[in-house]
């Protein structure tokens, strides 16, 4: 479920492999305690095999149907927010917290503005269409 379908999926594919990437460094170079630090090395590396498993255009092995995928988003987003206060660990991480926290909100911003009905059969369509306007 989009907000406002703007965002594609060529862009949302992009920031899914961003955020993976740096769910998993910035916790591993940061430090912290184990489960803030695995907190966001699980989020990241299950965002990261969702990713290349989502038939859109950086998916691998596109099994997933992006429709779906979006569900993961709105999932991992609601993770990054609550595990800090799930986990217990804002008093002793408060920034793998505050990054966790801006993480998940910036998941669900992409995932409010992305157009989820990509088909890679429409993409060719639609770059028809826009260069016979242009």
């Amino acid at each position: 479920m989009s907000l406002v379908r703007f965002l594609p999926a060529w862009f949302h594919a992009i920031a899914d492999y961003a955020v993976a990437a740096l769910l998993i460094i910035v916790p591993l170079a940061a430090g912290g305690s184990s489960v803030a630090v695995a907190t966001g090395v699980t989020v990241g590396t299950v965002v990261a095999v969702v990713s290349m498993l989502t038939r859109y255009p950086l998916g691998v092995v596109k099994v997933l149907p992006f429709q779906v995928h979006s569900a993961g988003d709105y999932l991992a987003s609601a993770l990054l927010v609550l595990a800090p206060f799930a986990l217990a660990f804002t008093d002793t991480d408060g920034g793998l917290s505050a990054f966790y926290i801006a993480g998940g909100a910036a998941v669900l911003a992409v995932s409010l503005v992305t157009n989820y009905q990509y088909s890679p059969r429409r993409a060719p369509q639609i770059s028809a269409i826009r260069s016979q306007h242009a």
